[in-house]
Order: structure tokens, then sequence, then C-alpha cells
């Protein structure tokens, strides 16, 4: 099976259990609003499922930067610790973290994803995937692995 059957498959999964479990409200069920629930990023197809679409990101650079800020959303992640992380290079600067972040950003936008595309905020040094709706943090944490 190939890497976007599986990500269209996994796509449709979310659909199908995002549409089954509603917010409920006096007993009415709505959608709640101001929240954003985490993007999905599937190693087996290195494919990221955002608001039910899916997206083959590839063994790309782009695929594990997504990951690695996911997994510390809304928290900035240094520039040093994603080049170490990512790039795993003493030689590699913050202009090819910059240019990496660019190309995400552009592959999500082209694949329909422009809303997570601009959740991904740098800041003095720093990135952080944004997932509560503001770019205003006034709490900074680094992390390392």
């Amino acid at each position: 099976m190939g890497a976007a059957l599986c990500a269209k498959e996994l796509a449709s999964l979310v659909r199908e259990l995002h549409d089954l479990t509603p917010a409920r409200a006096n007993g009415q069920a709505v959608r709640s609003r101001g929240t954003v629930g985490r993007p999905i990023l599937d190693e087996a197809t290195l494919s990221v499922v955002w608001n039910g679409r899916a997206l083959h990101l590839g063994h790309t650079q782009g695929f594990w930067l997504l990951a690695r800020l996911a997994r510390s959303a809304n928290q900035y992640v240094t520039h040093l610790d994603l080049i170490q992380e990512i790039w795993d290079d003493d030689f590699t600067d913050t202009t090819v973290l910059r240019a990496g972040v660019r190309r995400l950003r552009i592959k999500l936008r082209r694949g329909g994803m422009g809303d997570l595309a601009d959740a991904i905020v740098g800041h003095h040094g720093r990135y952080m995937l944004s997932l509560n709706g503001s770019e205003s943090h006034t709490e900074v944490t680094t992390t390392s692995p």
C-alpha cells in the first residue's frame, strides 16, 4: 500500500472520529470554539493529518521539524536545539533552519494546511508550533530531548 493511500485512509479515520466526538452543551451537540487540536504525524507514512486533511511530507527535514515542534507545542524551541536534533551537524547555521521552516510552510500551504503553516511561529532565535490561536506568548520554554 502506498504512503499516499495510507495517508488518505488515516485522514478518513480522523474525520470519522472528529464527527463522532462533538462537544456537548445542555445535551446538544456543538463544536468547540477557539480550540485547536494537535496535528497527527504518522511516522509510518511520513504524513501529517490536520483538520481532516492528510499531506505526505516524506522523509524530509520538514517532516522531522514539524514533528519536533509538535512534541512541544505552544513552547518555544531554540534554533540550536532544532539544528542539533534535525540536522545533527555542527556546521549548520540558522540560515539553513530558516530556509527549512520556509520550505515546510510552503509545502503545508500547497497541501491545503495554511492554518498549520501559520501556526509555526518564530521569535528571537526560537520557533514554536502555536496551537492555541495566539501568537503572543509570555512563557518561553526551551526543551531538549
